[in-house]
């Protein structure tokens, strides 16, 4: 082996060595960006669950509140009858078929 062979061995290793440490660099780059993304998600998904507490809490008061409004309008059981009181009214979907056309 010639020293001309041997600078190109040592060359081309440096140059592997190189490639190497350019994709370890880049994978940690990855894995960092990642950590981070994993942070920020969590630090939404705590956000998120906050807010959805929160509205759970006003929804409860809207309960109460509504129950109170409820129980304020209707007249006492003693005072009238359930078979005099209007029946509830029923609500019907919609169908998702188009309408009959005229024949």
């Amino acid at each position: 082996m010639s020293q001309l062979d041997y600078y190109i061995v040592i060359i081309l290793l440096g140059l592997g060595n190189l490639v190497f440490a350019v994709i370890a660099y880049r994978q940690r780059d990855r894995q960092i960006q990642g950590n981070a993304l994993r942070e920020t998600q969590v630090e939404l998904a705590e956000i998120r669950n906050e807010m959805a507490k929160r509205r759970m809490d006003a929804l409860e008061a809207q309960n109460e509140l509504l129950g109170e409004i409820r129980d304020a309008l209707t007249p006492a059981e003693s005072s009238s009858p359930p078979e005099t009181r209007p029946p509830h009214a029923r609500r019907s979907r919609r169908s998702s078929r188009p309408p009959h056309a005229p024949a």
